[in-house]
């Protein structure tokens, strides 16, 4: 199909893409019991570009889940396999959690199939995998303050309390979501003062 430039007339989102990755997902999907997903197929064969896949979705009139679940695949930055899990932790909070689940299924496809003759892809490989079984069980967790909560310290609403909000999740976030509710009002009281 792609050398007859068949592919391109009905995907036109595929030119000069390629379809080399697709026998990599077809092998992970049969060797792993990963169950067939016609749209990871379909990321296999595309550029992660948010136009195309917005393109791609209106032309072949996909329901709003499909084109925002492509949406977001685009939108995800690749992951290296030497992320750390709170390092990913901070990323899905932050990003959508499918998106990255199709980058890390993909990533992990593809360095299988380079592990056949290269080391270095199977550790690779080690690390998507690693990755993405901690992806598939992350809850992602609430932040344990409102704007009620700076009111009750005395804030006025407005933009500087959403601002402070903002700051303290991001503070949240970083610390890997270990400051508890208690530190968070602390911080929030000290903010509020200056």
């Amino acid at each position: 199909m792609r050398q007859a430039s068949v592919l391109t007339s009905v995907l036109p989102e595929s030119e000069k893409w390629g379809i080399d990755a697709i026998h990599a997902l077809t092998r992970a999907e049969k060797d792993l019991g990963w169950t067939p997903d016609p749209l990871l197929r379909l990321e296999a064969i595309v550029p992660p570009d948010v136009a195309r896949m917005k393109t791609l979705a209106e032309r072949l009139r996909f329901s709003v889940s499909e084109a925002v679940r492509l949406r977001q695949w685009a939108l995800t930055a690749p992951v290296e396999p030497k992320t750390t899990e709170t390092e990913l932790a901070k990323r899905l909070y932050r990003g959508d959690r499918q998106g990255f689940v199709d980058r890390l299924r993909l990533s992990l496809a593809s360095a299988r199939a380079r592990a056949v003759e290269d080391n270095d892809a199977l550790l690779e490989a080690g690390g998507f995998s690693r990755l993405l079984a901690f992806a598939g069980k992350w809850k992602k967790p609430d932040f344990p303050l409102k704007g009620a909560d700076l009111t009750t310290l005395g804030a006025s609403p407005g933009p500087k309390l959403g601002a402070t909000l903002k700051n303290l999740e991001n503070e949240w976030i970083e610390s890997g979501f270990a400051l508890d509710r208690g530190a968070l009002l602390k911080r929030a009281a000290e903010a509020l003062e200056s």
